[in-house]
Parts: C-alpha cells; sequence; structure tokens
C-alpha cells in the first residue's frame, strides 16, 4: 500500500461562534522502500503487485511476492516465490519476515508451507501499518529487502497539537460499573413528619404560620379557645422544619384529634425508585445510585437504604429507597428522578475515554501518539461506563492515546488521502 500525506493541513474548530484555526507542519510520508541483498540493492517508491495482489520484491532473477490474504481467514501473510519467472517449491525458500510498528513494536514472523504457498506463523493484527525487514535464502543465495509501509497515520508537531488541545493520555485499567436504568420519585422522610394537633376541641383564636414557612421545635403556631372551659391555650410545633400541610385558618372549630398544620423536616428526603421485574433479583441495599433530577445540576449519588418487602400488584414493580440529603432544598417532594443502579462492577485491564474513539475505514479506532506520530489504532472495544470503554484488542495499557480533539486526528488523516488497502 501506498499512502501520502500532505505537507499541511488546516482544521478549523468552531467555538462558541468563533473560528480557531489549526495549522501544522509536517513531514511528508510514502510507502517508499529499498531492496538488498548480497548480488546489489536497488530502490524503488513502492513494490508492485504480484499475481496474487501482493507487494513483489525482486533480486536479479529471484523474485518473492509477499501478501496479506484475509478472505474468510483472520489477515495472515502468505508468499510466493519465481525463479527467472518460474514458480519455486516454498520448500526450497527459508523465508523471514520482521515488521517495525510505530513506537518501534517489533513483530517477528517465520513460515511453513502450506499449498504452493508459505504461511506467516500468526495473524497479522491492525493497523497494517509497518516497515518490512524481509530476508529469503534461496538455492545458497541471500536476498534481503526493506520497506516503509505506512498507513492510516499523520504527523502533527507538539506546538501545533498543544495549540488545537489535542490531548494524550496512557490506556490503563478500570472498573467499570453495570447499571440498571429506573425512574422514581421524591417523597417526604416518613421518620421526619409530624402533625400539630390540639389536645382539647375548640375554635381557632390564631393561626401564625402559612403553608412553606419554617418552625423550630416548641414554637406556638395556633391559639385555640376550648369548647370546655372557654379558655385558650397554645398549641406547639413538636419538631423543627417546614409547614407543608395546613389544615385551619383562624376562627374554624377543630375537632379533638384534628391536624392543625403537617411539618416536615427537608434536612434530607426518600427518593423512592420503582425497579421492573427483570431487575429486581439484582438490586441489593447498599448498591450505590446516581441521581438525575430535572434542574440541570450535576449528578448526585447515594445508596439503596430499603427494599420493600412487597411489590406492585398493579405494576409488578418494587420500591427501593434511597435516603438523600436535601440542606440545598434541591430535592422537592412530589417530583420525579431518574436514576441508575450499580449492580455489578467489573475490573477491566484496558479501557479508554470515549471521547478518544473514531470511525475511520469502518473500523473504530483510537489514535496512538508516538512523539509526533499519531497512528490510527483499530479497536475491539466491550463495556461501556462513567465515560470510559473497555478495549478488548488492539491497544495495551500504558500506550498514549489521543483522548481530547480526537476528531482533528481523523480530519487530518482524511485529508491526505489516505487508503486502506492491501
Amino acid at each position: 500500500m501506498k499512502l501520502k500525506l500532505p505537507l499541511t493541513i488546516l482544521a478549523v474548530l468552531v467555538l462558541g461562534g468563533a473560528g480557531v484555526y489549526f495549522i501544522s507542519k509536517r513531514a511528508s510520508h510514502t510507502a517508499a522502500g529499498s531492496a538488498e541483498s548480497g548480488h546489489g540493492a536497488a530502490a524503488a517508491e513502492e513494490a508492485p503487485k504480484g499475481p496474487h495482489g501482493g507487494k513483489l520484491f525482486r533480486d536479479g532473477d529471484f523474485a518473492a511476492e509477499l501478501a496479506i490474504y484475509e478472505k474468510g481467514v483472520p489477515p495472515e501473510f502468505r508468499a510466493w516465490f519465481t525463479q527467472g519467472g518460474k514458480p519455486l517449491a516454498p520448500a526450497t525458500v527459508k523465508f523471514n519476515l520482521q515488521l517495525t510498528r510505530p513506537g518501534n513494536v517489533v513483530d517477528h514472523y517465520t513460515f511453513t508451507q502450506e499449498g504452493d504457498y508459505l504461511r506467516g506463523s500468526s495473524e497479522v493484527y491492525e493497523p497494517h501499518s509497518f516497515t518490512y525487514l524481509i530476508t529469503a535464502e534461496h538455492g545458497g543465495r541471500s536476498h534481503r529487502w526493506e520497506l516503509a509501509a505506512p498507513e492510516m497515520q499523520t504527523t502533527i508537531n507538539a506546538e501545533s497539537a498543544k495549540t488545537a488541545g489535542v490531548v494524550a493520555e496512557p490506556a490503563g485499567p478500570a472498573t467499570l460499573a453495570e447499571t440498571v436504568a429506573v425512574y422514581g420519585q421524591v417523597k417526604l422522610n416518613g421518620n421526619k413528619v409530624s402533625r400539630v394537633i390540639p389536645r382539647f376541641p375548640g375554635v381557632v383564636r390564631e393561626a401564625r404560620k402559612a403553608l412553606g414557612d419554617a418552625v423550630t421545635a416548641g414554637e406556638v403556631v395556633a391559639v385555640i379557645e376550648s369548647n370546655q372551659t372557654l379558655t385558650t391555650f397554645e398549641v406547639k410545633a413538636p419538631i423543627a422544619g417546614i409547614i407543608v400541610e395546613r389544615g385551619t385558618t383562624a376562627g374554624e372549630a377543630v375537632a379533638e384529634g384534628a391536624p392543625l398544620y403537617t411539618i416536615a423536616d427537608l434536612a434530607d428526603v426518600w427518593i423512592d425508585l420503582n425497579i421492573q421485574k427483570r431487575d429486581q433479583a439484582r438490586v441489593r441495599v447498599g448498591q450505590a445510585v446516581a441521581l438525575h433530577a430535572d434542574d440541570g445540576g450535576k449528578e448526585a449519588t447515594g445508596k439503596l437504604a430499603w427494599i420493600s418487602p412487597l411489590g406492585s400488584v398493579e405494576s409488578q414493580t418494587l420500591s427501593a429507597r434511597v435516603v438523600m440529603p436535601n440542606s440545598d432544598g434541591r430535592w422537592r417532594p412530589g417530583l420525579f428522578v431518574k436514576a441508575a443502579i450499580t449492580v455489578e462492577e467489573i475490573p477491566v485491564p484496558v479501557a479508554v475515554k470515549e471521547s478518544g474513539l473514531q470511525t475511520l475505514f469502518s473500523f473504530t479506532v483510537v489514535f496512538s501518539q508516538h512523539g509526533d506520530l499519531y497512528q490510527a489504532r483499530p479497536v475491539e472495544i466491550g463495556r461501556r461506563s462513567g465515560g470510559y470503554v473497555e478495549v478488548l484488542k488492539g491497544l495495551k495499557a500504558g500506550e498514549l492515546y489521543v483522548t481530547e480533539n480526537s476528531f482533528l486526528i481523523k480530519a487530518d488523516i482524511g485529508k491526505s488521502g489516505a487508503t486502506h488497502d492491501h
């Protein structure tokens, strides 16, 4: 494959309506190579194609064709040989291959006969971007070729990358959370609600508090004239809190046991979540819960404090409760919330930020950084959680990859006219 990247790039970022221009100067990459042997050397811009669609390497009348074959099988190297234009038996050639990838990662391949070709010893994993070092021995003669074949990569100098906000971080282990999405409602903390009830029936002479007023424990909230003695007595608040219900006004008669006010301490509230039947077996007291209100505020976290022993006949759901601090009054009883319950935490050896993922030539990729060189790395991904994605294949722990503004790297590679072709 041949890949030529441009000498300059102009990527336009629009941030808050203002245009930010990013220009980087970089060296041209080509698939140029050289062929060397004990009987002379030759150089060419690229290796020509052989009859099997692979790269053709010549030294005198000896020729080796090397192809990456991936029809119905994982990508593998296959090699064919000719002498004076006539096919050679593969078993008569000792053939070895060394690949050097970005970051000076070296892969060695040995070859064994299979039919009319030699087959490489292991899979050729993506990206297929490397420098070839090929050696062959046949009939007492040695042959050696080198070929640079970059693919899906670009070069951006450090200053330009910094100006554009390109950030790279090492991939590494992470703990991903498997969550269950649920909905619920904010309710009063039933353990912190009290009703103000007069000791005797009578007529309300003073109703001192309005709905929403704050009260302190022991504060006089009403004055009642007794029906029996015609004397007045004070009614005091049993707890501190907020008046959430008012059941009387001045001049009204109140019966024995009739509530004048309902007081709630809103320092904390209950958030009751509705657990669907399919998830009930996985939900446990103590599990972490991420809560989202519709107020535009940040996510809040809590833990399941209680799960109802009874289910709902109508909805077939189970109620699970989170007790949430509410000193700022954010959680208003009666409003609905959505939540995610963490039912399992899974440690993974390699994870990347979702912001680093891009799609290139039908691959899901991240861009690994090797100094000023950025290489697209096709990755196989697994579970997602909290802005991170598990990497099953394609990137190792400790490798630097672009986490911010990765789309700039994709755009640069796209403008270069790069292809994915073997």
